[in-house]
């Protein structure tokens, strides 16, 4: 139904990451590691920045059963792009192996503070370094 959704336009793609894990499928199955650095893909349309170097990604886990959980947040309550979020992340993991399912879960705790969990390329990218 859902195919992993490339944006080959992320300024991301071009910076130099963690390296990924020597071994990214395990048993047949994705690790969080890796996962985690798939939602790099979705991008907030409103910055031009993924997810997870705005810091809005708090937690990703892949249990035993294929439901790949994600724990995230958005920059305030009144964030519009919830349900955009919400279909780019399964657009981005559904299909990777092992997943069956995706679970997104928004929180509020701990509150977004863009100073303190924002990467650095992300803070450079938005002139605040």
């Amino acid at each position: 139904m859902f195919n992993t959704n490339k944006n080959a336009e992320d300024p991301a793609q071009d910076e130099p990451r963690d390296e990924l894990p020597l071994t990214p499928w395990l048993d047949d199955k994705a690790n969080p590691e890796t996962l985690r650095e798939m939602l790099r893909d979705v991008i907030d349309p409103e910055v031009g920045i993924n997810i997870v170097d705005l810091g809005l990604v708090y937690n990703v886990r892949l249990a035993d059963d294929g439901v790949a959980a994600v724990r995230m947040t958005m920059t305030t309550p009144g964030c519009p792009l919830g349900g955009y979020f919400e279909d780019e992340i399964h657009k981005c993991l559904w299909g990777a192996p092992g997943v069956d399912q995706v679970d997104l879960q928004i929180v509020w705790d701990p509150p977004w503070d863009p100073y303190e969990m924002m990467s650095d390329w992300a803070k450079e990218q938005l002139g605040w370094r």
